[in-house]
């Protein structure tokens, strides 16, 4: 508190409190009338359609950037309606997504087109900034389909934050764009994924197995039937027809039965494990942390660490159930397996995949959350992340 000087006249004491109560008041109430605090107001209608077609334009030509025909352009095609800043890094990115492309192109055929649509969301506008929720959907198709039972496209879904500002002639411009990637990967984005820590602190569980090597079989090498085909048939007698049919139905709209995590990779390949016949084990708050158990919970404090988290769901499908067994090698993979990445090699799994589909020996396709994506090519998965650990799961 600040001290009044002794022997200071009434009069002069009186205006200091004076003086001092209006300037705490004025503290408190904000600034002064002349520099006014805006508030944020619903975007109107004609503004909405305007962002929600440069954010298309964008998300196209993003999209277009890693397909054949972005591949083989001298210079990116960048939005018209952007910053100067944002156009200059999207120029960037746009050059090392055709990039890409390219090592696509070559690894697996690459994609011969995209196509984007796109669903806007909340939109709030301050002054002359607006801020845009939007989920985009992408198709980024697939040349010489084989057969009408291999995936025609590589389908995605991701939320973005899409911010905007007026640029000097007053019409709204691009500045930035914020995707919800998780621990995913998605085609259209080179940003490395974020890795996963584990849901409870790491104890030693023994020597973790090697990585499984991802060398192509030879040319010519006849597809196992059995493994790829005959799943269904083997003592474990779980239904993998049904694990994949779980995964085709809601890789882009989650079961409503069930809840969403930030990183939901690892919830969503539980949930087709169990559709298809995996029991559950453990029950409650007590057993959650435990490795050995694997069940959902009617809220997330009586749900296993091993149901949604990947580092967690290793140990129990390797370990603790041997539900899953190793295969020394990712082309070995069927229907029903899974796939988990360890992005930066830390021992730490990052990442879980569930195979919705395979091509004699030459392909396989693979389903994921966050971001949700369906059919993902292996073969440009591991082009895109050549240092990657990967753990191939035969379930």
């Amino acid at each position: 508190m600040r001290k009044i000087a002794p022997g200071l006249p009434c009069a002069l004491l009186t205006a200091a409190v004076l003086t001092l109560t209006t300037a705490v008041s004025a503290s408190a109430a904000g600034p002064s009338a002349s520099s006014p605090v805006e508030e944020s107001r619903p975007v109107a209608a004609g503004d909405l359609r305007d962002l929600t077609g440069i954010a298309h334009a964008y998300l196209r030509q993003r999209a277009d950037s890693v397909t054949l025909a972005g591949a083989k352009r001298l210079a990116p095609v960048t939005p018209e309606r952007a910053t100067p800043a944002l156009k200059q890094s999207l120029a960037k990115e746009f050059a090392q997504l055709a990039e890409q492309g390219r090592a696509y192109e070559k690894a697996s055929g690459g994609y011969s087109g995209a196509e984007v649509t796109v669903t806007p969301g909340k939109a709030e506008q301050t002054g002359d900034r607006a801020t845009l929720r939007l989920t985009e959907t992408t198709s980024l198709l697939y040349p010489n389909v084989r057969s009408a039972d291999e995936p025609k496209a590589e389908e995605y879904t991701l939320d973005h934050t899409l911010t905007f500002t007026r640029d000097a002639a007053g019409a709204w411009v691009l500045a930035s764009d914020r995707p919800d990637i998780g621990t995913g990967d998605v085609t259209t984005y080179n940003t490395p994924p974020r890795t996963e820590r584990p849901t409870d602190e790491t104890k030693s569980e023994g020597p973790r197995s090697a990585p499984a090597n991802t060398e192509r079989p030879p040319a010519g090498t006849p597809a196992d039937d059995k493994a790829k085909t005959g799943k269904s048939a083997l003592a474990a007698g779980y239904d993998y027809t049904a694990m994949v049919n779980y995964a085709n139905r809601y890789w882009q709209h989650p079961n409503g039965d069930y809840r969403t995590y930030g990183n939901d990779c690892t919830n969503f390949v539980s949930q087709a494990m169990k559709a298809g016949g995996w029991k559950k084990k453990g029950s409650g708050f007590f057993d959650r942390k435990d490795r050995d158990k694997w069940y959902y919970g009617d809220h997330t404090w009586t749900t296993s660490y091993t149901w949604g988290g990947a580092e967690n769901w290793f140990w129990f499908a390797r370990k603790y159930s041997q539900r899953a067994k190793p295969l020394n090698n990712v082309w070995q993979m069927a229907l029903g397996d899974v796939l988990q990445a360890d992005w930066d090699r830390d021992n730490t799994i990052d990442h879980t995949m569930i195979v919705t589909g395979f091509y004699g020996t030459s392909e396989i396709y693979l389903t994921y959350h966050t971001s949700n994506t369906h059919n993902r090519k292996l073969t440009n998965l591991l082009a895109k992340y050549p240092h990657a650990w990967w753990y191939a799961h035969r379930t």
